[in-house]
């Protein structure tokens, strides 16, 4: 299959994008990284989103952005961790206003966006933890930011994808609050990339093997924390009474088989999962902002999130899409 232009121009900005002789543990190579990767001028909007209102609160010690639609009455709530492989981000850069503002309409909820330490400066588990924290502390403090706790779902984007994952485990591990729905999207869930698909580069692989390894170790203190369930959930040795799973994935991303396969561990414990593969996407491709298959991904996304929210108020279980 002929990937669509969109999405070679997208696997041509990586490569551009390549650290190449940069050295991310030196600070001023971090820095240029991270201004590369930023993108302020992106319309993720996908429509009218006149309305929302966004505002940056602190919760505990850790930045939240909320994203609250012109709503009255307390809103479920949806914890968004964002991606950039643990190194690149922020909730705060205002890339993200569009794409968050249409979820909070389209899921009618309020939606928090987590501003987590990032790597290398602060290793696992510093983000995992900030993540949980945020989601926990937002939780405790409910009636103050309008929140209907007993519907709280989580998700995230790549490496926040794989965050929103592990803050669903800690929660049923420390019995947390109650999650509705993790929605993870293209995360990477086995940081040892032991997959076949990460063994045989293929049409619209972003990386390879041996840059995706390197690159996520930076998250971590020694080789030892890949297998690590609070780095790679795909490890964990029980995934029973894990909140149900919708894990959307590009057809030519390599993270597809360990979310596939994931998702079958899920399915295996009694968790409510489903796999959605998304074809003609490659690995960030869902955040093209001017092709339609990207606006069907964040629309089904969506969608998903605003049934899940409106099932668990009306205390039926939530119903997932088949794939």
């Amino acid at each position: 299959m002929e990937l669509e232009a969109p999405v070679r121009g997208l696997l041509e900005s990586y490569k551009s994008m390549a650290v190449g002789g940069l050295n991310l543990l030196n600070p001023e190579d971090l820095s240029k990284i991270r201004a590369i990767a930023i993108q302020t001028d992106l319309d993720l909007s996908d429509g009218p989103i006149d309305g929302v209102e966004i505002s940056d609160v602190v919760i505990g010690d850790v930045p939240v952005r909320l994203y609250r639609p012109p709503t009255d009455g307390d809103l479920p709530l949806h914890v968004y961790i964002h991606g950039g492989g643990f190194i690149l981000g922020s909730a705060l850069s205002d890339e993200l206003d569009g794409l968050l503002a249409r979820r909070a309409l389209d899921a009618k909820c309020l939606v928090a966006s987590v501003e987590y330490r990032l790597a290398p400066e602060h290793r696992f588990p510093a983000g995992v933890n900030d993540c949980y924290a945020a989601f926990s502390g937002l939780l405790a403090d409910a009636e103050r930011y309008g929140i209907a706790r007993e519907v709280v779902t989580v998700g995230g984007g790549s490496a926040g994808g794989n965050l929103a994952a592990v803050v669903a485990l800690m929660a049923r591990d420390v019995s947390g609050p109650r999650i509705a729905l993790q929605l993870i999207e293209i995360a990477g869930l086995d940081l040892t990339d032991s997959s076949r698909a990460w063994r045989n580069p293929s049409l619209g692989h972003d990386s390879t093997r041996e840059a995706d390894v390197a690159w996520n170790d930076l998250h971590i203190s020694s080789p030892s924390e890949r297998v690590h369930p609070y780095v790679s959930p795909f490890f964990a040795p029980n995934l029973e009474g894990l909140a149900p799973a919708y894990v959307m994935n590009a057809e030519f991303d390599p993270r597809r088989d360990e979310c596939e396969a994931y998702v079958a561990r899920l399915r295996d414990a009694g968790v409510h999962a489903v796999s959605r593969t998304m074809n003609g996407h490659i690995h960030g491709s869902s955040m093209l902002p001017d092709w339609q298959p990207a606006r069907d991904w964040r629309a089904e996304a969506n969608a998903v999130l605003a049934s899940a929210h409106e099932a668990t108020l009306a205390g039926r279980d939530v119903e997932l899409p088949s794939a």
